[in-house]
């Protein structure tokens, strides 16, 4: 019961907004791209259906518990990259061979969990590093944004005002966040051109899952299961690690690991591609305009009183008093994050069990809608990603990681940002190698 109490205690209309901006978000680049594989499968509507379910329901209540659990916006989905890399073995393999691969790599995940191995790995790889493979998958989103600019000036560039109006009147900002109100915005544009095609492809139908039976391949395994964990595991883990680092979260990687063993076993009887911890849906929970951080010597007075107040000035000086604020205001922003990993979960859980309803509404709205939203949401993100990965002293390694990650390259069926990692590390151990020692 404290649990729900704390929980509305804590909630803000900025973390209901970064929730709501980061579900839409999830359920409409990343659902596209998982529809887009799942039509090579030859599977049915209602097959595909379960993909949906298993990728947003069981990760979302996973997620849910490991919010409240830990206190910090744990939020759990399925990997990008994998649904990209069993699109390239669909042909060679059959979709219940495919299972079985999933849930052997769900218990190796599993075993690394439970292992210090993991541990031991990343403290060999700098942040600087990863953070550069971020920052080049945080640009392409936010390059995205801008270019909507030009292919529907009237929507996102609407929208993208919008936010930038209220976010420069701190007056409107305590009224309404600058992403609600850009999202209004778009929605209500939207409903004025599209109206009838909204209201004609919504459907209130519930999802009935399918159960999969898997079928066990020794080369399917062979070339699924290592590839398919370094997405889970240095990839997508890999950024979300990061950003909770860089917004001030302690991380426990074995635990977080388990948890996407678990996940990926049960997910895989829907037909669901790995579980694993999330990377820009991550970033946009953790966003906060810098300026809403502000402290006032009013904010004192409102917290322990004028004569206290007062008393602190007098010993200490208004600049400590104002700086001791910003660090308290810091720290409950920072607490009250995994109130958006719940919201972002709670309409996660809709959407894996009323698919229909959300996909008719998703695929209504033109694709400048989301791509401005994503863009704008991610920028405060971006710019600190930027500041982590370049101002430390692994630059040269993290700029390798970033070119790279930026490339799309792709090897042995791996993507770019785990080349990019690779890469990086090594140009550091060669070049910055001093500096990797005395780090280790």
């Amino acid at each position: 019961m404290n649990l729900i109490v704390n929980f509305f205690k804590d909630l803000t209309k900025d973390n209901i907004t970064n929730g709501f901006i980061a579900f839409l978000f999830a359920v409409t680049g990343p659902v596209a791209i998982m529809l887009l594989v799942g039509t090579k499968t030859g599977l049915s509507n209602q097959e595909l259906s379960s993909w949906l379910f298993g990728a947003f329901a069981i990760n979302s209540l996973i997620s849910i518990i490991f919010c409240f659990w830990f206190k910090q916006p744990l939020v759990f989905m399925w990997s990008i990259p994998g649904i990209i890399l069993i699109g390239s073995s669909i042909d060679k393999f059959s979709f219940n061979e495919i299972i079985g691969a999933y849930i052997v790599t769900g218990f190796f995940l599993t075993f690394l969990g439970f292992t210090n191995i993991l541990g031991w790995i990343n403290k060999k790889i700098p942040i600087e590093i990863v953070m550069g493979m971020v920052a080049a998958i945080f640009l392409q989103f936010s390059l995205n944004w801008l270019y909507s600019l030009k292919e529907s000036p009237l929507l996102s560039g609407s929208m993208t005002i919008t936010y930038f109006l209220i976010f420069a009147f701190p007056t409107i900002r305590k009224f309404i966040p600058p992403l609600l109100g850009s999202l209004i915005i778009g929605i209500l544009i939207i409903l004025n051109f599209n109206e009838a095609d909204v209201i004609n492809k919504l459907d209130f139908t519930p999802i009935v899952p399918t159960i999969f039976i898997p079928e066990f391949n020794l080369k399917a395994n062979i070339e699924i299961v290592i590839p398919l964990a370094i997405t889970v595991l240095f990839i997508q883990n890999g950024q979300g690690l990061a950003i909770l680092k860089s917004a001030g979260y302690k991380t426990f990687i074995k635990p977080y690991t388990v948890a996407c063993g678990l996940g990926s076993i049960i997910n895989s009887f829907f037909g669901t591609v790995s579980t694993c911890l999330t990377g820009p849906v991550t970033g946009i929970i953790v966003s906060e305009d810098n300026q809403q951080k502000d402290a006032k010597v009013s904010d004192a007075n409102d917290l322990i009183g004028k004569e206290r107040t007062d008393l602190l000035i007098e010993k200490h000086g208004k600049d400590t008093l104002i700086a001791g604020i910003s660090e308290y205001n810091k720290n409950q922003t920072i607490q009250s994050h995994y109130t958006s990993g719940i919201i972002f979960s709670l309409l996660c859980i809709c959407f894996g069990i009323f698919s229909p309803f959300f996909t008719g509404f998703i695929t209504t709205c033109p694709p400048a809608f989301i791509a401005t939203l994503g863009g704008i949401a991610l920028l405060v993100v971006l710019k600190n990603t930027f500041i982590s990965a370049f101002s430390g002293s692994y630059s040269l390694g993290a700029l390798i990681s970033f070119l790279i990650t930026m490339s799309d390259l792709v090897i042995l069926n791996i993507g770019a940002p785990f080349w990019g990692l690779l890469c990086g590390i090594t140009i550091s151990k060669v070049f910055e190698r001093k500096k990797l020692i005395t780090n280790i």
